[in-house]
């Protein structure tokens, strides 16, 4: 996982996935997504009060892995309230949430 503060600026116009505000949640959905993208270089930027969650071309979550990660059952559509804002365009279903790549 690539974590650094000066990185949101140099970001490829490839990658795409959530900004999320900082906590709990935050640090499970970016576990989730690490686990969710097993092939795939997870790029975190912390800006203190939120963080961007990226991989190149397609980001996936799932509830399985983000409630494994949380601890606790969650109701995916929630996250979209603790989402600001996002990179790419997104899909989601009750279960899984994909953020991808489209020019």
């Amino acid at each position: 996982m690539n974590e650094t503060a000066d990185a949101a600026e140099n970001l490829s116009e490839d990658l795409v996935g959530p900004v999320i505000r900082a906590g709990d949640l935050a640090d499970a959905v970016i576990d989730a997504v690490a686990e969710d993208n097993p092939h795939s270089e997870v790029t975190v930027v912390d800006r203190g009060d939120y963080v961007r969650i990226h991989t190149e071309r397609e980001c996936r979550l799932t509830k399985t892995s983000l409630e494994k990660h949380l601890g606790r059952d969650f109701d995916l559509a929630l996250l979209e309230a603790e989402m600001p804002a996002f990179k790419g365009r997104m899909r989601s279903k009750w279960d899984e949430m994909v953020w991808f790549y489209s020019n």
